[in-house]
């Protein structure tokens, strides 16, 4: 997929001392350095504009480029007007000033005599008319200040980056759904227009026999191949080289499936098919080397958590995974984050990922039976993790950081780890906050995670997407409820009401049914 394209203008007005100081040029050379750095394509206007007509010349070569970005450069005050062309390209717009006593640019004591640039004037001039002159336009804007070399600026800079490279990464990206969601899990649904519309993903529906009927097909030396990559990056394999290959077969139908369907992430419904088709296997270790291998798959055909995985893979540039929350240890402020075995090795602390037995598909088979495979057995290494997820309608976002701590156990067998020190908006939760806020919302029983915090990233992303942001809930010991109209609320409630009928759920046989390439209604 194409970078990110940024494009840069400088504006000016000859009274002042832009062009005598070189500011455009130096900060051309700045933004090229900064292009290499974080991984955008950068097309500069060659020289800095300093009318309308100059300004409409620089917006149409904007504008051929194809850039996503349009970052503004007051390099000195300029007129009103110039803005006016430059703001009307079709991409995402950043105003940048400068100061008046770099010693990049000025020369002599600063602040005193002549003001060289008047650079904030011309920023102020310009987002003043964004806002008032065109409010109907309702023009986000994003401001830099400082030169190109300073750590304020490129931080700013690569946030911006990696949230708008992952929208425009999104917008061309679709997601291949395996069988539909796992039996009952009726809170995965989603509205495949609604995100469509908000970032651009597109959903293809695939039945489980487009993954089934490839398992056989693969030569035993390509299978191997697989199976070799797999062991060598464990630490253990506690299962036997049947079932290892089987694994690998598995991996390689779905890796196949989604480069032919040129699939960003997958969803795929783990059970109960693959068990009774398959002689009762879990996907859980195929689905962590594709994890591993930047293949983002969610478990139990979650398509909102491979989106929001697939978001999270694309701004964090590393391996992600999906858990579920399944225990808490209050007093220590910490929860224990589980899935069967879907991570990655690399996300594994100094043991190491064993890949073993499933730890939940024999829980019920009498002790003599035999073991299924295969899993992804991992402690979390510490660090810190940002948790995401966006909602069936893409419209909103859940956002969190935590810490991957030492907590009072191993953890249960699976992928897993302990976290800490959650924060949501800036804000610390404890334990009941964190349940208060799930409740509260409803939240999804899947969370995506990255590795490291890229809460910053995933603001602007959302603050250029129009998605909201789930903001904390602060646990009280009263009931908080989301729903305003109490009275209308038992109008279809069978507490209230004995015998009142609710509304038939069909969501998932559709799907299903809907075959692949075709978007579910």
């Amino acid at each position: 997929m194409d970078k990110l394209k940024v494009g840069l203008v400088g504006t000016f007005f000859p009274n002042f001392d832009a062009l005598k100081l070189g500011v455009y040029e130096k900060s051309k050379e700045d933004m090229r350095t900064l292009a290499h750095s974080l991984d955008f394509e950068l097309v500069a206007v060659e020289k800095g504009v300093k009318s309308q007509e100059e300004a409409q010349s620089a917006a149409r070569q904007l504008e051929a480029a194809g850039v996503d970005f349009t970052l503004i450069q007051a390099s000195s005050f300029s007129l009103g007007d110039v803005v006016l062309p430059l703001v009307d390209v079709d991409a995402r717009l950043g105003l940048w000033f400068l100061p008046e006593d770099s010693p990049e640019f000025i020369e002599g004591p600063p602040f005193e005599g002549e003001i060289p640039l008047n650079s904030f004037t011309g920023f102020n001039l310009f987002a003043s008319i964004i806002r008032l002159h065109l409010k109907e336009w309702n023009l986000p804007f994003k401001w830099f200040f400082g030169v190109g070399t300073t750590p304020r600026f490129r931080r700013r800079l690569e946030i911006t980056v990696r949230a708008l490279g992952a929208l425009k990464r999104l917008s061309q990206a679709k997601i291949g759904l395996i069988g539909g969601a796992a039996p009952t899990f009726l809170n995965l649904d989603y509205d495949a227009l609604s995100i469509a519309r908000r970032l651009g993903v597109r959903i293809e529906v695939h039945p489980m026999d487009d993954v089934f009927r490839r398992v056989e097909g693969y030569a035993e030396g390509e299978v191997a191949e697989v199976v070799r990559a797999m062991t060598a990056r464990a630490a253990e394999v506690r299962v036997t080289d049947d079932w290892m290959a089987r694994t690998g077969r598995i991996y390689l139908a779905l890796r196949d499936l989604a480069s032919e369907g040129d699939y960003g992430a997958l969803g795929v419904r783990c059970w109960p098919e693959f068990q009774s088709e398959l002689g009762g296997i879990g996907p859980c270790a195929a689905i962590s080397w594709l994890n591993e291998t930047g293949l983002p798959t969610s478990c139990e055909g979650d398509v909102p958590g491979a989106i929001s995985m697939l978001a999270a893979h694309y701004v964090s540039r590393s391996p992600v995974t999906m858990t579920d929350l399944v225990a808490l240890a209050e007093e220590e402020g910490l929860a224990q984050m589980w899935h069967c075995g879907p991570s990655p090795a690399s996300w594994a602390d100094e043991a190491g990922q064993a890949l073993t037995y499933h730890p939940t598909l024999d829980r019920a088979s009498p002790p003599e039976s035999p073991r299924s495979g295969v899993s992804s057995d991992l402690v979390f290494a510490p660090g810190p993790i940002t948790i995401l997820r966006f909602s069936q309608a893409a419209d909103r976002l859940l956002l969190m950081s935590a810490e991957v701590v030492a907590g009072p156990s191993r953890g249960y067998a699976g992928s897993r780890g302990w976290l800490g020190d959650f924060r949501m908006g800036g804000e610390p939760l404890s334990i009941p906050d964190l349940i208060e806020t799930i409740a509260y919302y409803g939240l999804e029983h899947h969370y995506p995670l990255a590795r490291g915090d890229w809460t910053d990233v995933f603001h602007e992303l959302a603050a250029w997407a129009g998605i909201d942001i789930l903001k904390r809930v602060p646990y009280r010991d009263y009931l908080r409820s989301p729903f305003m109209n109490v009275k209308k609320l038992n109008e279809v409630s069978p507490l209230a009401s004995p015998g009142t009928a609710r509304p038939a759920c069909t969501w998932g046989a559709a799907q299903v049914a809907s075959g692949p390439g075709k978007v579910p209604g």
